[in-house]
């Protein structure tokens, strides 16, 4: 039996070896890397944002077959960042493959990038601004309620810069409950609700801000619930001292106000809305016009109303908050004349 040559055997596996490596080097591929993720940062990313800050791209690579597997394990498992300038405005990158080309995880593995699909990038950098400001409840309208308290008293807003200078030097973001978490509380009730901190609402329509922390813990007792209710008319009711009354005629140009907005409690709003088969109101509201004396006798010919009265069913009444179109005390316009004597009877004979 013949004898293994051992120190033979050894050295064609180390001739196999070298020629095996030597083809991984000097064999040359194209290939195709697809999902390969590429980043777009700037060296201050706490004051400027990136968008995109990242997109999936596919490449066409040139290189041996060691340097394309290499490449293909890197886009598999790493990011590949393109670093920008940190300036506010759109930076067009038209030469993405040059780009990536010039990246040292790249350049290192000795592929070629030939071509990005969609080769062309449009980035937009805005420069941001940090502010922290107090936080306040801001509960549902028409909730009346005690002791409102706010878990987070301040919290901090990221934003665009040029959006940040048009907020007041005073900011207070607001802490807000949803109205459904205070549809099934009675008056009295303690509650403690989530809530979403947000601007305050006429700068609502920013874009690109962040509150961090963006909810809050808001604690309150319910005192009352109000409702608003539109009415389309609602009758001035003048006040008159009834011992000169007859001594002038009183008209009023338009006895009715249209469209009159009423704020008060849920069951007193319910009183005032037609009943479910088109019953009219149980109460109904006027706008009380009181005119003195004086007044009546230097022919006063406009005044605005002094308060809103409902009158309820069982004959009393109760103030309400009212307006018409924001105006909590419109004018109406007065004529007021001497009423004419009555005629003297005649003397008996």
């Amino acid at each position: 039996m013949k004898r293994l040559d051992f120190p033979t055997l050894i050295l064609v596996t180390i001739v196999t070896l070298l020629i095996w490596l030597l083809a991984e080097d000097l064999t040359r591929q194209e290939s195709t890397l697809r999902s390969a993720g590429v980043a777009f940062a700037v060296a201050d990313p706490d004051r400027f944002a990136v968008e995109p800050d990242r997109v999936e791209v596919t490449l066409a690579v040139g290189g041996s077959n060691r340097s394309v597997s290499s490449l293909r394990e890197i886009v598999e498992n790493e990011t590949l960042t393109i670093g920008l300038e940190a300036k506010e405005g759109i930076v067009s990158i038209d030469d993405l493959a040059k780009r990536l080309n010039e990246l040292p995880a790249v350049s290192k593995t000795g592929v070629k990038i030939l071509s990005v699909q969609s080769p062309t990038r449009m980035i937009k950098i805005t420069e941001l601004a940090e502010i922290t400001a107090p936080v306040r409840p801001r509960l549902p309208e028409g909730s009346l309620v005690q002791d409102p308290v706010v878990s987070q008293k301040e919290a901090r807003v990221i934003l665009p810069r040029r959006e940040a200078d048009k907020l007041p030097e005073n900011l207070t973001l607001e802490a807000v409950v949803d109205p459904k978490d205070m549809q099934h509380l009675e008056p009295g009730d303690a509650k403690t609700v989530d809530a979403t901190i947000k601007l305050p609402e006429e700068y609502a329509s920013f874009q690109g801000v962040s509150i961090i922390p963006a909810d809050a813990r808001v604690s309150f007792r319910l005192v009352s619930r109000y409702s608003s209710v539109d009415l389309d008319k609602v009758y001035v009711q003048l006040l008159v001292n009834a011992a000169t009354a007859d001594a002038f005629k009183i008209t009023l140009t338009e006895p009715v106000l249209r469209n009159v907005q009423v704020e008060t409690s849920t069951e007193l709003a319910a009183q005032l809305k037609p009943g479910p088969g088109g019953e009219p109101p149980a109460a109904r509201v006027v706008a009380v016009l009181p005119l003195s004396n004086l007044e009546l006798e230097q022919g006063l010919e406009l005044k605005p109303v002094a308060y809103f009265m409902a009158l309820l069913p069982d004959g009393t009444g109760q103030e309400v908050t009212a307006s018409v179109e924001g105006e909590a005390h419109p004018s109406i316009q007065i004529s007021v004349e001497a009423a004419a004597p009555p005629p003297t009877a005649p003397e008996a004979p």
